[in-house]
């Protein structure tokens, strides 16, 4: 990704590499500073900047610089975003936000958070789980947290406008 990426689009790039809806309130922190959306500068309980006013690359400088992304509050899904390189010139060789590699699914939205989503994996693996026909109903068609589909990701990242 471009460091010129503001991180309100970085946040859209996240929700679409994880297949999420942008359902939820989100936040990035690094040294100290919270942004978000510009509709939540106002909440006193919440005081943050407007991430649509910094880019990704004033918040990571050098490699090995990193940020907390929240998403979620209730399900409290926290990412650390970290600067793994820097391409000389990234518009020659990702014009877009791009996935390069991964593994696995994305977690399903609203699954409970990490420890939610341990035990959704859980009943899934288990077709004797008395929750096995409930969870299997609720998870999106065809739901496999063992695949890892680049292309698709890819694809919903190509609608994200950097």
């Amino acid at each position: 990704m471009s460091s010129q990426m503001k991180l309100g689009t970085l946040h859209t790039v996240l929700q679409g590499a994880f297949g999420w809806y942008d359902y939820h309130l989100h936040q990035f922190e690094a040294g100290g500073k919270v942004w978000g959306p510009a509709s939540m500068e106002e909440c006193d309980h919440l005081p943050m900047a407007d991430e649509d006013k910094i880019t990704i690359g004033r918040t990571l400088r050098v490699v090995g610089d990193s940020m907390l992304y929240t998403y979620d509050f209730g399900d409290d899904w926290r990412h650390k975003v970290t600067l793994e390189r820097v391409i000389p010139d990234p518009a020659a060789s990702f014009p877009d936000a791009s996935c390069l590699a991964g593994r696995r699914a994305g977690p399903q939205e609203d699954c409970g958070g990490p420890w939610g989503y341990q035990r959704l994996l859980k009943v899934l693996s288990d077709p004797e789980d008395e929750e096995y026909a409930e969870m299997k109903e609720w998870v999106s068609a065809g739901f496999d947290p063992e695949v890892f589909d680049m292309s698709e990701i890819n694809e919903r990242l190509a609608t994200v406008k950097v």
